[in-house]
């Protein structure tokens, strides 16, 4: 027994309010033509598997042998420099 009415927690309504108007524009467009049919999907998967491809390809390269050559001579030269100048330095 209460002497006074507890008033219950009102619920908490939030709905969010975001205006796209791009998607807004296709959703008008799929309902003045229709479905679209599955080539263009099938076009973003065959899209995303060529790039995979590609990248694949290129990470199974090997490194050229000119590369390798080139940044041993600018490391050795680099070590030559490092050397020759803590030698005068001390």
């Amino acid at each position: 027994m209460s002497f006074f009415k507890t008033p219950k927690p009102r619920k908490f309504e939030y709905k969010p309010r975001f205006y796209d108007p791009k998607k807004e524009e296709l959703e008008q467009l799929k309902a003045k033509y229709g479905p679209i049919e599955g080539n263009s999907y099938n076009r973003r998967i065959n899209f995303r598997q060529a790039m995979q491809e590609k990248k694949d390809e290129k990470i199974k390269k090997p490194i050229p042998i000119t590369k390798i050559i080139l940044i041993a001579a600018v490391l050795m030269i680099a070590l030559y420099f490092l050397l020759t100048f803590v030698e005068t330095w001390k």
